[in-house]
């Protein structure tokens, strides 16, 4: 694959991956797929990088989803193919997405997310979206389930009857109704759509690096994974591992000295 079918770049403690294709409004096939795993790894992975940008290339769309020209993983000929080799294809739509990735990652929407690209927008912690932004599952209308975590997110994440209207009609609805259901945190210009998205990165690199990891653990961990007493616990523990970081130490030192905290993630 063409590695400038999707790019990376880092400045300081911020991430940026594009996903650059325009011409097929940027849909993936499966070697784009595949880079985006081992990109969502190095983040993971690498202690330099404190959150991370996903975006679109141009001004059409973030993601269209998978390429359905290509035989990409996801399609039923990809699907049909494996399964007569007997090979087991569960799973396959999580290849792409920051499953597992324990910094906070953006979503940068801009224009048509659809399919597979809204499954990265909602696998992403916080959605950003261009006013000519449109997202939806593109499933039902193309006989597909909508998979790739769509369907749980959205009934976890939508008022259900919400959630249900998307995922049946499979049509794409506008960033600013989804903003006024919370779905989208904020709507920009489409000039203003990136560097927006790099603001609220920037800004997420001014607190606890340690601090925000440990909260996104609890949230979706805790919130959305166990019983209610079992997330207090969960809560617990991390609390109590915070507080022996040296972060927390110089968070408070900061706080008496009343200038800005110098965070080291560690």
């Amino acid at each position: 694959m063409p590695t400038s079918d999707v790019l990376f770049e880092q400045d300081g403690p911020i991430a940026t991956i594009t996903i650059n294709r325009p011409e097929k409004m940027n849909a993936l096939t499966g070697e784009m797929m595949q880079h985006l795993h081992d990109l969502w790894a190095r983040v993971r992975e690498d202690e330099s990088i404190w959150v991370a940008i996903v975006t679109g290339a141009g001004d059409r769309a973030f993601c269209a989803g998978r390429d359905l020209t290509a035989a990409a993983p996801g399609g039923p000929e990809y699907h049909r193919i494996h399964k007569a080799a007997g090979i087991n294809t569960e799973g396959v739509l999580d290849l792409f997405l920051p499953l597992n990735v324990p910094k906070p990652v953006i979503a940068a929407i801009n224009g048509y997310c659809l399919a597979g690209g809204f499954a990265l927008a909602l696998a992403c912690d916080l959605r950003l979206a261009s006013e000519n932004a449109r997202l939806g599952t593109s499933s039902t209308i193309r006989g597909l389930f909508a998979g790739g975590g769509q369907t749980e997110r959205l009934v976890r994440y939508l008022p259900f009857g919400i959630a249900l209207e998307m995922l049946f009609y499979s049509e794409a609805v506008e960033a600013k109704r989804l903003l006024h259901f919370g779905l989208v945190n904020a709507v920009y210009p489409q000039a203003e759509l990136l560097p927006a998205a790099r603001d609220w990165a920037r800004r997420l690199c001014e607190v606890g690096p340690l601090a925000v990891r440990a909260t996104k653990e609890a949230a979706y961990r805790g919130g959305l994974d166990m019983t209610f007493s079992e997330a207090l616990a969960l809560e617990n523990r991390l609390y109590n591992q915070i507080l022996e970081t040296e972060d927390v130490l110089e968070g408070q030192r900061a706080f008496i000295e009343r200038r800005k905290p110098q965070f080291k993630g560690r």
